[in-house]
């Protein structure tokens, strides 16, 4: 599990890294994203391309709450936790 957690740290500096790199070299970004609380999700984006990156975010979320819905129902069916 704390593999998983290192990894998972790893990847979001990783990719705050690039954004920030990529906002300094450019000078003008375009930013989007959505914060899921209990079952409503809040969207938010800015700049030319914000649409885009909100609208793949929430695809990008949808698909990893299917994923865990199945992965927890599958354990549930395995009886292990």
């Amino acid at each position: 599990m704390q593999k998983l957690l290192a990894t998972g740290m790893i990847i979001f500096l990783a990719g705050l890294g690039l954004l920030l790199v990529g906002a300094v070299a450019q000078g003008g970004t375009s930013a989007g994203g959505v914060v899921f609380i209990g079952p409503l999700p809040i969207v938010f984006g800015s700049g030319p391309s914000g649409y885009d990156l909100a609208f793949l975010s929430v695809v990008t979320g949808g698909v990893m709450v299917v994923l865990l819905l199945l992965w927890g129902l599958r354990l549930h069916k395995d009886g292990s936790e």
